[in-house]
């Protein structure tokens, strides 16, 4: 039931508060979920969005981060560029 939440702009805010640039992809903290809720979160983002977001881990043991790869930034940037604040663009790592 969650797809139906994760709308263009929940998943801008949830970028804005939680993601972060790394190398030309990006990373989603989701270190308090499990590995199972994170693939579902994936899951989601892939089908509903056209992305190619994968679990990986973030380091520490049990603890997982959504990756999104540089051939799926162009893609995200579209989608929740329009939602962004100008002050967090820096996150999409010059795709918007």
């Amino acid at each position: 039931m969650i797809e139906v939440y994760l709308t263009p702009l929940a998943l801008a805010v949830w970028v804005m508060d939680d993601g972060g640039a790394v190398s030309s992809g990006l990373k989603i903290g989701t270190n308090n979920f499990t590995l199972l809720e994170v693939k579902l979160l994936c899951n989601i983002i892939n089908r509903k969005y056209g992305l190619n977001a994968r679990p990986h881990s973030s380091g520490v043991n049990n603890q997982y981060v959504i990756y999104i790869p540089s051939t799926s930034m162009g893609v995200l940037a579209k989608i929740i560029g329009p939602h962004m604040h100008p002050s967090m663009y820096y996150k999409l790592n010059s795709y918007l």
